[in-house]
């Protein structure tokens, strides 16, 4: 997998303020949303003529690979919430039913990684 490294977060605390007509705004908007940027980062770039870069958009998840992740951190919430019961109640925990629990939730998530890597 090809990463790219994180470019370091440039904190813009400075405002500049432009008086338009509605119209002209209507307009800027208009052009902004055709490009799938805000008004501030499309004026942005046409102030500066540096070329502008898509922002890649919203990755396309399987919803079956959604609903076997969310059934797995189902199972881990329903591990915590009784280990968390018992230790309040003053109950002994059965640390080897829990780790019991936890590997067969760890082969689940390996099966369903397998399943979606190819």
């Amino acid at each position: 997998m090809n990463k790219r490294e994180p470019k370091p977060h440039v904190a813009r605390e400075l405002v500049l303020r432009v008086r338009c007509t509605t119209e002209e705004r209507a307009a800027w908007l208009h052009k902004a949303r055709a490009q799938e940027r805000s008004l501030s980062d499309y004026a942005r770039h046409v102030l500066s003529a540096e070329p502008m870069q898509r922002r890649a958009g919203p990755l396309v998840v399987d919803p079956m690979l959604l609903a076997a992740v969310g059934r797995a951190g189902n199972n881990l919430n329903q591990i915590a919430r009784a280990m968390n019961s018992d230790r309040k109640a003053g109950r002994s925990i059965d640390l080897i039913a829990v780790r019991t629990l936890l590997m067969a939730l760890d082969r689940q998530l390996a099966e369903i990684v397998a399943e979606n890597s190819r």
